[in-house]
């Protein structure tokens, strides 16, 4: 089991649209950024809830073709399924909005 770093979400920050999302049980803003890739395969848990956390925590949906991103955390902390273009606070946390590349190593 995995709990999500709450403290990062409790200081000044930089977090991707892309790793945002609310937990299903308590909708407390989550994100993925900076979990260790051992955890990718493990059970993840809310930190204010202890609610097991799925993809749908995170905005995505199950598809014939696999896992597609259908919903991101918005400007009002709320879902919305049109993805945010413009960077916006949510209270001390900056959400940036440009796409990350990633390069294989």
């Amino acid at each position: 089991m995995v709990t999500l770093n709450k403290k990062l979400l409790e200081t000044t920050a930089v977090l991707y649209i892309e790793g945002l999302g609310l937990c299903e049980h308590c909708q407390m803003l989550l994100s993925i950024e900076n979990m260790p890739a051992e955890s990718m395969d493990a059970e993840w848990r809310c930190p204010e809830c202890n609610g097991t956390l799925t993809s749908k925590t995170f905005g995505y949906d199950e598809t014939p073709q696999g896992c597609k991103k259908t919903q991101w955390v918005g400007p009002d902390k709320k879902w919305t399924s049109e993805r945010p273009t413009s960077p916006f606070n949510l209270g001390h946390l900056r959400i940036e909005t440009y796409r990350v590349a990633y390069f294989p190593l």
